[in-house]
């Protein structure tokens, strides 16, 4: 079981959003056979660069440039036709646009009508008439952990402590952060090795 000082030291929290999630946390973990100091040192390293140190729960789809909308969404407004004119400083229209409202949420940003259906049905609430739910404590942290653990089978790759194999289902084929994640999971290593 993880306590919140050992969840400060692996993901580099501030300790009340650390305070918000340990025993949430430590359910979730318990719960989906996150037990292994490789399987959590992973975990913990993706966890902390997918929610900003725990401080994010909601994907930020507030764009201010038409031009970063382009960028990040090429299907839509290069190759899609749309105007990405139309979604600058809209959230709530390009979640529509893109995800059908099933934007990122929780603590590993659940995305995708399916996900949520899915994480409902292991959770027991429903994610997909009440997104929100997701963005409450027990369920951001409870998602991350059902997420990681079952909906994307990371634990093989986690208990090998493989980062890269991890990061492709968790955040995508870039693999964005990779650096940093690897750099996280290190140091909550040596913090749960301890």
């Amino acid at each position: 079981m993880i306590d919140t000082q050992t969840l400060i030291d692996c993901t580099g929290a501030a300790r009340a959003d650390a305070e918000r999630y340990t025993l949430h946390l430590a359910d979730g973990m318990n719960r989906f056979g996150i037990h292994s100091v490789n399987a959590m040192a992973v975990f913990f390293g993706q966890l902390a660069i997918e929610s900003d140190a725990l401080q994010k729960v909601e994907e930020n789809l507030n764009y201010t440039t038409p031009a970063r909308l382009r960028e990040i969404f090429p299907s839509l407004f290069v190759k899609g036709g749309y105007r990405a004119e139309e979604y600058v400083r809209n959230p709530r229209g390009l979640s529509m646009l893109r995800y059908k409202g099933f934007h990122g949420r929780g603590l590993i940003q659940l995305t995708w009508e399916d996900a949520y259906i899915a994480a409902g049905h292991a959770l027991g609430a429903d994610f997909r008439r009440n997104p929100e739910l997701l963005l409450q404590p027990q369920y951001a942290a409870q998602s991350a952990c059902w997420f990681f653990a079952v909906f994307k089978d990371c634990l093989p790759a986690a208990e090998r402590g493989d980062v890269y194999d991890v990061t492709g289902p968790v955040n995508g084929p870039a693999r964005l952060k990779l650096a940093e994640r690897k750099a996280i999971t290190a140091r909550a290593y040596r913090v749960l090795s301890q």
